[in-house]
């Protein structure tokens, strides 16, 4: 708003130039000064001067009642813009699987309100090949995943490792393999239950050799060979699997949430990963100030951590995924 404008409101609303001038924090010969300017380039008399102070002539009122307005508008146009940057700066729209949002993502999503309470925020919980299509499509910001083996080099995307996450068979109460030790290849004479699969058209795109991808779960839980139920929807996959032989292979941290939904978890004498997970980013936007300070954010919450299914990976080092990675198995 105009200097000149401001001056003539505090004027106004103090019906004195000697208050008027303190609380402007000018002295009272400038501001009589601009006061005189102002009425000049308007070719009207806005004030009478009397031994009462400053009275407003019908003029007066009548910009009194204007410059109430326009300060209105730019007070209202410069919290918009102060909005729209921190919805900028600060607004949060990330990928995360399931299993992560429940392990830490959820508490630092509160914190993360509490410090931007007027931030919009998008979370989507989905598989990783999904979350990548987000990310190089601009709908995401970054996305915490499993590790994409055979991701293609032309991607751009950097992958910051943060933890090591070992996978557990569930299944319902009563079910014949429940009770006792048993080896994984026994669960394959059971149906796989498949959470939020890989689409197909996201994988003919995304992944530059297919080989690599279909180590896990086709290989490791031997599911070309079985019957298999899938879902995008984790409760309807529990529902399944409560009424079914049905195993979900899922990662082990969640047994607490598992449990409470009425399944068990098998006693597999084999160890089932360790699987690698982290946050991919676009390679383009490392140094960006978001991407950077929700980076710390994670880190920060993934350190707090305490379950004997994770290895937390204390490493702050972003990798290019310009290369094929045939050494780690992914989910």
């Amino acid at each position: 708003m105009d200097k000149s404008m401001k001056q003539f409101l505090v004027v106004a609303e103090q019906k004195s130039l000697s208050m008027a001038a303190r609380k402007l924090f000018i002295s009272q010969p400038t501001l009589t000064h601009n006061i005189k300017k102002l009425e000049e380039s308007l070719q009207v008399e806005l004030f009478i001067r009397s031994p009462k102070g400053m009275e407003l002539t019908h003029y007066g009122e009548v910009l009194l009642e204007q410059a109430r307005i326009m300060q209105r508008v730019h007070d209202n146009t410069l919290n918009k813009i102060q909005s729209m940057r921190l919805q900028h700066q600060h607004g949060l729209s990330i990928g995360v699987g399931f299993a992560w949002w429940k392990l830490f993502f959820r508490t630092l999503f509160h914190e993360y309100r509490q410090r931007y309470p007027t931030v919009p925020a998008n979370i989507d919980v989905s598989n990783h090949l999904r979350s990548m299509d987000q990310l190089l499509c601009g709908d995401i910001d970054l996305f915490i995943g499993h590790k994409i083996l055979g991701l293609s080099r032309r991607a751009g995307v950097a992958f910051l490792p943060l933890l090591d996450a070992y996978d557990g068979s569930f299944v319902r109460v009563g079910h014949p393999l429940l009770g006792r030790p048993c080896h994984l290849e026994e669960q394959f004479n059971y149906p796989f239950m498949a959470v939020t699969p890989d689409e197909n058209r996201l994988t003919e795109w995304i992944i530059e050799t297919p080989e690599l991808k279909d180590v896990a779960p086709k290989q490791l839980y031997h599911a070309t060979n079985r019957q298999i139920y899938s879902s995008n929807s984790m409760t309807t996959a529990i529902d399944i699997v409560l009424e079914t032989n049905a195993i979900l292979n899922y990662p082990a941290c969640m047994y607490e949430f598992f449990q409470d939904n009425g399944l068990e978890k098998l006693d597999t004498l084999e160890t089932i990963g360790p699987f690698c997970v982290g946050i991919y980013v676009l390679s383009d936007r490392l140094s960006d100030t978001k991407i950077m300070e929700i980076t710390a954010l994670i880190q920060e919450h993934v350190s707090r951590i305490k379950n004997p299914e994770i290895i937390l990976l204390h490493t702050s080092e972003w990798t290019n995924c310009d290369q094929l990675d045939s050494e780690t198995t992914d989910r």
